[in-house]
């Protein structure tokens, strides 16, 4: 066999070089790989999702004491209003604000969740929730 068939079949390589890059790109595939699984995220769950895990009474008490955490009497009502309807909450103003939803819990029940705000003029008075199971 002379030099120049010999160079014909062969690739023009030093050895083992196809063996390195070969270790180099399945090291590189194995740390993208990593990368997926370690950096995915479940779903994010929705806002009132926690609300429906604990139950009607137990909705009404979280819901009460986080808005009164986060709206204290005499602050703006928008800003509550905007909060509630976030949540999922209809809205409708008479003469304070009457929120509203129903949703179900995780046993497959309907309940009715709702937050009343007592306003003087554009400030918050007084913030009641209640909630009630329906068959």
């Amino acid at each position: 066999m002379t030099e120049a068939e010999a160079a014909a079949g062969k690739l023009p390589v030093q050895r083992g070089t196809l063996l390195r890059a070969a270790l180099l790109g399945g090291g590189l595939l194995a740390m993208v790989a990593a990368a997926a699984w370690l950096g995915g995220r479940k779903e994010a769950t929705s806002p009132l999702e926690r609300f429906q895990r604990l139950g009607p009474a137990g909705a009404a008490a979280a819901l009460k004491a986080e808005l009164v955490r986060d709206f204290p009497a005499g602050t703006p009502v928008t800003p509550l209003i905007q909060r509630l309807q976030g949540l999922g909450l209809n809205c409708t103003q008479r003469v304070g604000w009457d929120c509203v939803l129903a949703f179900r819990t995780e046993g497959q029940r309907s309940a009715l969740l709702r937050a009343t705000v007592a306003v003087a003029g554009e400030r918050i008075l007084h913030i009641e929730t209640a909630a009630e199971s329906r068959s």
